[in-house]
């Protein structure tokens, strides 16, 4: 039984590297700040707002921010923008240098920013937080009532319980998450947090809430806004607020139908986590609020007071019983959120404050520099972790490619079987089934099941009038004489000789010049040890080429350059295999460099060995196949490669009528028209298109997802 659900809403300046704020717009990457349900802008251009889709636990909330953050990060380093990990502003610039937020025809929106700016100035709106969106169930509820049969029976209640016994308690919140004792200049301005604080996020009139029941709310809220005090809902500031299913006319909604959650506002910016929320403070917060509800003990302190001069140890000793209830009740209603509370316990009883932690890093370098620090920290942290999902350490890397395209597109994911890269992609109603990235519900059956038998595809491709390699194919069951036959006929030219239904470059051997006999041998035995029948075919001079076609358009293409390595005049080629397996390109796409006989083989006939030390600058190819699966690196070449085989590529995915395929040719001089076709492959790996070694990668996560009926939403 789901027992809550959790989203979060984190707000961060985007800053340059010498720590003021970003005066760009919001990048186009993050497409329509309306529409993208995790990028989105919150005050001005340079303030985003990452938010969660619901979750169903911290865990699960705190991975999706996690992925959300890093995705974020990746965007902005190649902008060479960071994010400040810190509540309390960066270095604004003035007012007529401020970049106020771009619209479209949204002019209401616009008009209402101004209006802030009038009544409050900019610089508080750009004080940055995290808000926790809770919401129970009414199953769970009743469970809750067999334990503590004195909660509200009604949904509503609840909800105003929580919320009046969390503005008499939220003083206890503060003391764990406030981390905004300092403002830019380095000066002291509260004992742990400003922006809680008496002069820090605040309506400039102090205003009552009425939380007797949720027409009296949504009522209290109405006078505010006659009155003139605030201009809508949304300017209601405090610490602890009820909302609605839609989130457009919120009162309204509010007065038809019950309290779908609650929003808890007090949480500053946590900056020793990439995510500024960890998963432990998440878990706090949620036990919390299930706190107000249980618990009647009335404990109540101003939390702007102790925002502005903290707790003595009397009080602390206070909140070291109620840790302990709170404790209980988790053990109670099992909420297995016991981690997250146990290091609040801890903490208090050292009295280590996240706000005392904030101070100890800034004393020696002061504010900017310091969390300009920890800001770079995360930016490179993201940069080294690109190429994967935590904690989804099993996906391919063309998986990470569509699920990260997917989020920067506002399109929410679900891992159903990462053994077998099983994910559903989900926008509004819409959802779509995936696997391994690009099998889908639009291409057949048959097609993965054609291009599997290379040997019948080949002959098809070369029926519909296109160049391919000539050979030949033989059984496992070939007698010794006719092998011999053939092995003698081969002898005398270079040849490519590989299994009928294999993939990744596995039992492949190339002979890009005359073989021996003993040697064509092994490596017709070697290919048969993946399939019972072995293709034997010319080799074609040239550079291999991939070219990935998306709904018939060739949307990208990569030179495939075969396996490798530089010397550097001092290591070996085996140190040097294994120093390039450790770059993160390598590593990170799980595309390593395996020693094997062909690698072996294939430095043996340059008169080299493992042990050999190539000159300063020297590449040392390994192996004559280009799989990026074998150590292959992929380098862009899109933009350079001429349309003429970008149209033949066209033509080969039409044979098959193939949605998503890779086409593999082969060309020597792109300036003549000579080519050919080596194979068609429905899963064209287009990590190595997104993410190239070298080169401009292509955006193909996002064509697949256009294929599939995800439009990308622009402003207007």
């Amino acid at each position: 039984m789901n027992k809550y659900k959790i989203g979060v809403e984190v707000e961060k300046l985007r800053c340059t590297s010498d720590g003021n704020l970003s005066l760009k717009e919001h990048p186009k990457e993050f497409g329509n700040k309306f529409k993208n349900k995790f990028f989105s802008t919150d005050f001005g251009e340079a303030q985003m707002e990452l938010r969660t889709p619901v979750c169903c636990s911290t865990k699960e909330c705190y991975t999706k921010l996690d992925t959300i953050t890093n995705i974020a990060l990746n965007v902005l380093n190649k902008k060479n923008e960071l994010l400040w990990p810190y509540s309390m502003p960066c270095i604004l610039p003035k007012k007529e240098d401020f970049l106020f937020g771009e619209y479209g025809k949204e002019k209401a929106t616009h008009e209402y920013e101004m209006s802030l700016v009038e009544r409050y100035g900019y610089k508080m709106h750009c004080i940055s937080g995290v808000h926790v969106n809770f919401s129970t169930n009414k199953k769970f509820l009743k469970e809750i009532k067999k334990v503590y049969p004195d909660i509200p029976s009604s949904i509503d209640d609840v909800y105003l319980k929580i919320m009046k016994n969390f503005l008499n308690k939220a003083w206890m919140l503060v003391y764990f998450l406030s981390a905004s004792p300092l403002d830019y200049k380095n000066n002291k301005k509260s004992e742990m947090s400003i922006r809680n604080g008496n002069n820090g996020f605040a309506n400039k009139k102090s205003l009552n809430i009425d939380l007797s029941s949720r027409n009296n709310y949504v009522k209290c809220i109405q006078d505010n806004i006659k009155k003139g005090n605030i201009m809508c809902a949304s300017e209601f500031y405090t610490p602890i607020r009820a909302k609605s299913k839609e989130k457009e006319n919120i009162l309204e909604d509010l007065q038809k139908s019950e309290i779908d959650h609650i929003e808890v506002r007090v949480c500053d910016l946590n900056p020793f986590d990439i995510c500024g929320i960890s998963k432990n403070d998440l878990d706090f917060t949620i036990a919390f609020l299930f706190y107000c509800l249980v618990d009647n003990t009335e404990f109540t302190l101003d939390y702007k007071k102790v925002a502005d001069n903290g707790v003595d140890n009397e009080k602390r000793k206070k909140l070291l019983i109620e840790l302990e209830k709170i404790i209980e009740i988790n053990d109670k209603l099992d909420l297995d959120l016991k981690e997250g509370i146990n290091e609040k316990y801890d903490l208090c009883k050292k009295n280590k404050t996240r706000a005392k932690q904030v101070i100890d890093l800034c004393k020696k370098n002061g504010v900017i520099k310091s969390i300009l620090k920890l800001a770079n920290t995360y930016s490179e942290k993201a940069d080294r972790e690109k190429y994967t999902i935590k904690p989804y350490q099993k996906l391919e890397a063309s998986t990470v490619v569509l699920l990260k395209d997917s989020v920067l597109r506002g399109i929410d994911f679900e891992i159903i079987n990462e053994d077998t890269n099983f994910v559903k992609l989900t926008e509004g109603k819409h959802s779509e089934y995936v696997v391994q990235a690009t099998k889908t519900n639009k291409d057949s059956y048959i097609f993965p099941v054609i291009t599997d038998d290379k040997y019948f595809a080949k002959n098809l491709i070369e029926e519909n009038g296109l160049e391919v390699s000539e050979g030949i194919m033989i059984n496992k069951n070939i007698s010794d004489e006719e092998l011999n036959d053939i092995i003698k006929k081969l002898c005398y030219k270079p040849i490519v000789i590989k299994p009928r239904t294999t993939n990744y470059g596995l039992g492949i051997t190339v002979f890009s010049k005359n073989a021996k006999i003993s040697q064509i041998r092994s490596a017709i035995q070697y290919a048969f040890e993946f399939g019972n029948d072995v293709l034997i075919e010319d080799y074609a001079k040239g550079k291999e080429y991939r070219f990935v076609v998306i709904n018939g358009k060739c949307e990208s293409v990569i030179w495939r350059r075969s396996a490798s390595v530089v010397g550097n005049g001092v290591n070996t080629i085996r140190e040097l295999i294994k120093m390039k397996n450790k770059e993160p390109w390598h590593l990170l796409l799980k595309h390593k460099i395996v020693i094997d006989i062909v690698v072996k083989r294939f430095l043996q006939n340059q008169g080299l060995d493992l042990d050999s030390i190539p000159k300063k600058n020297e590449r040392i190819f390994l192996r004559d196949n280009s799989n990026i699966s074998t150590g292959g690196e992929s380098i862009g070449m899109t933009e350079m490669m001429p349309d003429r085989f970008k149209n033949i590529a066209e033509k080969v995915s039409k044979i098959f009528n193939a949605k998503i395929c890779g086409v593999d040719i082969i060309i020597d001089d792109l300036d003549k028209e000579e080519y050919k076709i080596i194979e068609i492959n429905d899963n064209p790996g287009i990590s190595s298109s997104e993410w190239p070694y070298e080169g401009e990668g292509r955006n193909i996560g996002t064509k697949i997802l256009e294929l599939l009926g995800f439009k990308q939403e622009i402003i207007e």
